[in-house]
């Protein structure tokens, strides 16, 4: 071997090394770094004419766990569907109360129910009526509260809809675009890893949103499929389409028209509707948020109002009341059936009683209906108005059969076990997030690692180099003969 060969060999041995502290030093700085794939140096004998010729660097890998980071992504997006579903039912929950708070609905009732006895032993005491009457109004101002805590989530969650689908498809396109870029340095033998990063943390950024799939294509681009099969990312990106609403009233629905879907073109395939495809993220649980859970727990909410407002309207209540409003009314107006949904937004104590709004409390004691006072000694409505609390249902909703506070207890108890069951499937979720999150970084950077790489990456510096100053010297001498 020529020592022109024999410096050639070091030569590139000292770029090989230099090369692989570039990248040792790359992985150090980005340990902490989310998306960063660990760069490893790939090399190869460089062989000229059939004679070894030192060291070739043929490219650059990136070190991934690719399973691993799919089946985090599809953690974080039930992770994602499960806090959404937490966070609406800890938000009813603490408008309506629980049963120790004093300003919850079952205190409210309680309220209402000792503030009646009480004027059966007073009826003459006025001040006691209308501290009955202020009970009937805190109660019903309670269920109003309710009611408009559900309609705000409605509203936050098709906000919340707006957004995300603005968010999804910036990082959607984001990745076709990156794809391409990626795939023009890979054919080109150039080191995309810094692209692959990047479009690692613009996938990362969706994936809480909705389940995706990363899949490799040839030279390092990739397709995003969503678990029916939809591919969101091939060539070209999909884009979801969605019209936020304004302002939403209980009476406006999806299957009405008068909320807005989710449209997907240009998926490279499509196994399904757009709402298949984003099934079980948290962009999904937004819509089934919006459109059955609230929708559902205002059905509950009404009904409830309704069995109330039944209940004092009721001939047990007071015969003489022809379908006229009781205690409780639709603002003012007696119950009509047609008009249901949004009950428990609108219900509100009888003006004919409500000093506030012109009534006269007397009226609880002497009848709704009652053109004049009667004997201040009488009973028969305020003891009434007790046992249509405390009996059995009156009206057309037979699930609610047993007490008044027993149907709220009941009602707040099924708010609550929701609450409970959303939270355990966040721990679950927060596991197996936890669980993949660990097995990713068990390919990422190990610091350690790197520095006895290190070692050894300067140990083949010196070396090398050594072997240049030794060739240096013997050329010197021959060109001393």
């Amino acid at each position: 071997m020529s020592l022109t060969s024999a410096l050639s060999n070091a030569t590139s041995g000292l770029t090989a090394a230099t090369r692989a502290a570039q990248l040792v030093s790359s992985n150090v700085a980005n340990a902490n770094t989310d998306g960063y794939g660990r760069r490893e140096l790939q090399l190869a004998p460089h062989v000229v004419g059939g004679v070894g010729a030192g060291v070739s660097v043929t490219g650059v890998s990136r070190v991934v766990d690719q399973v691993a980071i799919n089946d985090r992504r599809l953690a974080d997006a039930q992770l994602g569907a499960s806090t959404q579903n937490a966070a609406f039912f800890r938000s009813l929950e603490a408008a309506i109360g629980t049963p120790d708070d004093p300003g919850s609905l079952s205190a409210a009732v309680s309220k209402l129910e000792a503030e009646l006895i009480t004027a059966v032993s007073m009826p003459q005491n006025e001040t006691q009526l209308g501290a009955a009457v202020a009970a009937a109004d805190g109660l019903a101002s309670r269920i109003q509260t309710g009611a408009a805590r559900i309609q705000l989530e409605r509203q936050q969650a098709d906000t919340r809809i707006g957004q995300q689908v603005s968010q999804i498809n910036g990082a959607l396109s984001q990745v076709a675009e990156l794809n391409v870029q990626i795939q023009l340095h890979t054919a080109s033998g150039g080191d995309a890893s810094g692209l692959m990063d990047q479009r690692q943390r613009a996938i990362d950024s969706i994936s809480s949103l909705i389940p995706v799939k990363e899949v490799p294509r040839d030279n390092g681009m990739i397709a995003l499929i969503t678990p029916n099969g939809t591919t969101l990312v091939q060539q070209d990106s999909a884009q979801f389409s969605f019209t936020p609403t304004p302002t939403i009233v209980p009476e406006m629905s999806l299957a009405s028209g008068a909320l807005s879907g989710l449209t997907l073109t240009g998926a490279s395939s499509s196994a399904g509707s757009a709402m298949q495809a984003i099934a079980g993220g948290a962009l999904a649980a937004n819509f089934t948020l919006r459109d059955e859970t609230a929708v559902t727990a205002q059905a509950g909410l009404d009904t409830l109002a309704r069995n109330l407002i039944e209940r004092t309207s009721s001939v047990e209540a007071d015969p003489n009341l022809a379908g006229a409003a009781g205690l409780f009314s639709d603002n003012g107006a007696p119950f009509d059936p047609g008009l249901e949904i949004g009950l428990s937004n609108r219900i509100s104590v009888n003006p004919a009683v409500d000093p506030n709004q012109g009534g006269d409390v007397w009226r609880l004691r002497d009848g709704i209906t009652a053109l004049a006072q009667g004997p201040q000694g009488e009973t028969e409505r305020l003891t009434a108005l007790v046992d249509v609390l405390s009996g059995q249902a009156a009206g057309a909703a037979p699930e609610l059969d047993g007490s008044f506070s027993g149907n709220a207890a009941s009602f707040l108890s099924g708010i609550s076990q929701s609450r409970i069951h959303a939270e355990n499937e966040i721990s679950f979720a927060s596991s197996q997030v936890v669980t993949f999150s660990t097995q990713e970084q068990a390919f990422g950077v190990d610091t350690d690692q790197e520095m006895q790489k290190l070692l050894t990456i300067e140990q083949s510096y010196a070396a090398n180099a050594k072997l240049i100053e030794t060739i240096d010297q013997m050329i010197q001498s021959l060109l001393r003969i």
